[in-house]
């Protein structure tokens, strides 16, 4: 008798206290508690099914917990973005959503379309990218009082401005974190160093790109442009030859290289050259509509 071996793809949707995973070719659904305990029983049976692919939705924190421990169990795994499976999901002609159809669907995703797998970071990576984190959320929180400063009335701006002055402190406390975590890590700080030396990067940009864009120097320009999100599409159809956008991508390091380049049109004079030439040619400015 012939034993063949099955390439196994599974799916996980994720929510906060449950994890329902689908194996391509297999029912019943399988669901899981999203606990500590859970996840490790759950890491050790998908060691032995040992699967080819194991695909699980980003839900904005919930997942990271199992992605790790099947990363660190030598599991192929992949994170992917909820935006793509549900268009590959309309794609198909599945227009219901449940927590079933979900995992199933992911799990189709993954043996069609077989995204990146994940890396995990460093240990030291993953506590860079919570101080830049959290630094970005106090930064969002400044930037929306301080709006608010504008319009509020006159009896409440001692409130706001009580509030902004805590966040400036904690701002600057979480700058100073980010500044000691660089000196004590030599290796982040030779990569600071040579990110600051491209003008118009400044320690919050570098910061943010060693923690969001741990592939920076692993990945070719082209590659690393497409996955910050800042490479041009093309929106051609027959002989129409439409205008480039960028899409998708990461909205945080996106964020902070948008702030670089404009301050380096302002303050450099080699940047503020290259934008000019750049408009002069027709390109559209960020904040114009596509028929300005």
């Amino acid at each position: 008798m012939t034993t063949t071996l099955q390439d196994y793809f599974v799916g996980i949707d994720v929510s906060k206290d449950r994890l329902d995973v689908a194996v391509l070719g297999q029912r019943p659904l399988i669901q899981v508690a999203n606990t500590k305990k859970g996840i490790a029983e759950f890491t050790k049976r998908m060691g032995q099914l040992n699967p080819k692919l194991i695909v699980v939705e980003a839900t904005g924190g919930d997942e990271e917990a199992l992605v790790l421990s099947l990363y660190q169990a030598g599991l192929p795994v992949a994170l992917v973005s909820p935006q793509r499976v549900r268009q590959y999901a309309r794609a198909r002609g599945l227009l219901a959503k449940t927590d079933s159809l979900d995992a199933f669907n992911l799990a189709e995703y993954g043996k069609n379309i077989q995204p990146r797998l994940f890396v995990a970071k460093s240990e030291e990576g993953r506590r860079l990218s919570a101080l830049v984190g959290r630094r970005r959320q106090l930064g969002d929180m400044l930037k929306a009082e301080k709006n608010r400063l504008r319009t509020v009335h006159v009896e409440l701006k001692s409130s706001l401005q009580t509030v902004i002055a805590c966040l400036k402190v904690e701002v600057k406390r979480l700058d100073g974190e980010i500044r000691q975590f660089m000196n004590e890590h030599e290796d982040f700080k030779e990569q600071e160093k040579l990110l600051r030396s491209a003008k118009s990067i400044g320690p919050v940009t570098a910061a943010t790109l060693l923690a969001d864009l741990p592939e920076l120097g692993k990945l070719d320009r082209k590659q690393i442009a497409a996955l910050v999100g800042v490479a041009p599409m093309n929106q051609d159809s027959g002989k129409k030859r439409g205008y480039r956008k960028t899409k998708g991508g990461r909205p945080e390091v996106r964020s902070v290289l948008y702030m670089a380049v404009l301050s380096g049109i302002r303050y450099k004079p080699v940047i503020k050259a290259q934008y000019e030439q750049l408009v002069k040619r027709g390109r559209r400015k960020r904040w114009q509509s596509p028929r300005a």
